[in-house]
């Protein structure tokens, strides 16, 4: 199969997996109440970047945790689609909070109000919800610094760990995508579960793999060796 073949194959994979959120979205808005009032013209574009932000993040650690095999499939474009991405994924997880102060506003009419959404309460199971996306864009902040200033030695050296923030970010977006209420509705949902199976296994195999080579002895790996005469 060619890499032109292979390219469009992966484009398709990656189209759906971005178009999943606004088509369920649309699906579950009519045209008539989505321009019946500001606020629900606000909120269709809330849940917008907040399903776009979630398919970003999935595909932006595919990418990362298998970066060499996508090189293989598709070339360096996968190199380039993931640092793009990576500025786009972090514009939506920026915007998405936004929408609820513009939310709030609009109902209370106090710009005190929509600034004290910020603040955070575990009153309810939707407050702690909310919470699980203010840990996500706080983490998300600290991962797009770092890879910004991943030429620095501190970040260099610490790179691993700075990685290992973004599946962090992806589980607090995983249960914070809770709080809406397009995600029982397809084909968004499909896209939901698979990346929850996906970064999952791709947790388990990467950390499994590392403990297995680890701990196997290296008398044992000698012993496979053919001996030198």
């Amino acid at each position: 199969m060619s890499i032109t073949v292979r390219r469009y194959i992966f484009y398709t994979i990656w189209f759906f997996i971005i178009l999943s959120g606004p088509i369920t979205v649309f699906r579950n808005t009519s045209a008539e109440s989505f321009f019946s009032s500001s606020i629900v013209m606000t909120n269709t574009f809330q849940r917008l970047t907040g399903l776009l932000a979630f398919s970003l993040i999935f595909i932006q650690i595919a990418l990362g945790a298998h970066m060499n095999r996508f090189i293989q499939i598709i070339g360096a474009k996968a190199y380039r689609i993931h640092t793009l991405q990576g500025l786009v994924t972090y514009g939506f997880m920026f915007v998405h909070p936004l929408f609820q102060n513009i939310i709030v506003y609009q109902v209370s009419k106090s710009f005190t109000e929509s600034l004290l959404v910020f603040v955070p309460s575990m009153g309810s199971q939707r407050d702690v919800l909310l919470v699980f996306g203010r840990m996500a864009f706080l983490l998300g902040t600290i991962s797009v610094i770092a890879a910004y200033f991943r030429t620095k030695s501190f970040f260099r050296r610490n790179w691993r760990a700075f990685h290992i923030l973004n599946y962090l970010v992806f589980y607090l977006v995983f249960y914070h995508a809770r709080v809406g209420s397009d995600l029982a509705s397809q084909p968004f949902d499909l896209v939901y579960w698979a990346a929850f199976i996906f970064v999952s296994g791709t947790i388990f195999y990467r950390f499994t793999f590392r403990l297995v080579k680890k701990f196997i002895p290296v008398r044992a790996v000698n012993e496979k060796l053919p001996t030198q005469k």
